[in-house]
């Protein structure tokens, strides 16, 4: 009898895990989910830093040709540091972006902003990621 009765038990114990192994799989493909999301999310991120550093740097290069007037005639390398600005800024607008651009002497120093709008993450509630970036420029007078 209690042969009987250790198998009912055993069945009623297996009848009430119906369905636990799914509670195991849906936390398992929800923690999948958000590493795929932060691994999308980062690349994203790092695309778009990239991409800041590219447009920083071609605008430094940019303003760096705005050399002043005289350089032909005499050989000394100036730079122009209101044409340098004007232009520098112009290539950031062109881009897209919003930037700052300052000139000390022969250096021209432009810094870029701009966000990246997350895909994945926003789903817990991080809805775009800050990027910035930041170059120089110099003339070389040699």
């Amino acid at each position: 009898m209690s042969i009987i009765k250790i198998r009912q038990t055993i069945a009623r114990l297996h009848n009430d895990e119906q369905g636990s192994i799914s509670v195991i799989v849906i936390g398992c493909v929800v923690f999948l989910i958000l590493v795929v999301g932060l691994v999308v999310d980062s690349s994203g991120k790092y695309q778009t830093s990239q991409n800041a550093q590219m447009i920083a740097s071609s605008a430094a290069r940019a303003g760096t040709n705005a050399v002043a007037g005289q350089a032909v005639i005499d050989g000394s390398l100036q730079l122009n540091g209101t044409a340098a600005r004007t232009t520098a800024q112009n290539y950031i607008t062109a881009a897209g972006l919003e930037g700052t651009v300052s000139v000390v002497g022969d250096t021209i120093t432009v810094s870029v902003e701009d966000t990246y709008t997350t895909r994945f993450l926003s789903i817990i509630g991080i809805n775009s990621l800050p990027v910035g970036a930041t170059s120089s420029a110099r003339i070389i007078t040699q």
